[in-house]
């Protein structure tokens, strides 16, 4: 009986717990994040313009054309990583506006999220959401002057460390 005690007192939290530092886990790290980006466009936008977007998420360059009012892509990317969204906004060709008065119109219009995940894919934080969108009316002559000076065209950029902290 006694020897059975001194092995017990003897082992220590190692032996107990099976880990060097007692049993505790040690902190998960950031392995990748999980990004959400939505690029909004007015109906009057669609009919009367191309918008093409182009869009880098670490994995090279690609383009999509926008055809509808609201563009959603969903990405995963290991950490380090940079996304880039850029928006190219021209009138389409052959397009008549002389009878357009009005025309409604984002400048901007876009809306991200994530999510930073640990190396097995579980979620340890997620961001802020951000988003830039208003509507407004203006009158075709604007519209048009707009388009002419790349006004509507876009470039939104986001780092994240190896962390995961966006930058």
């Amino acid at each position: 009986m006694m020897a059975m005690g001194m092995a017990l007192v003897s082992c220590n939290e190692e032996d107990i717990n099976g880990t060097e530092n007692g049993g505790k886990e040690e902190p998960q790290k950031a392995a990748a994040v999980t990004l959400e980006y939505t690029n909004v466009v007015t109906k009057d936008m669609l009919q009367y313009c191309d918008i093409v977007l182009e869009y880098n998420d670490g994995s090279g360059a690609k383009t999509e054309i926008v055809t509808d009012t609201m563009w959603v892509k969903f990405f995963t990317t290991n950490l380090p990583c940079p996304y880039t969204f850029s928006k190219k906004v021209t009138l389409k060709e052959g397009i008549d506006m002389t009878s357009v008065e009005k025309v409604k119109i984002l400048k901007n219009g876009h809306i991200r999220s994530y999510t930073i995940l640990d190396a097995e894919g579980n979620s340890m934080k997620k961001g802020e959401v951000s988003s830039n969108i208003a509507t407004m009316t203006t009158s075709c002559a604007n519209f048009l002057a707009g388009i002419e000076k790349g006004s509507f065209n876009t470039t939104n950029t986001y780092e994240f460390d190896a962390a995961g902290k966006l930058k």
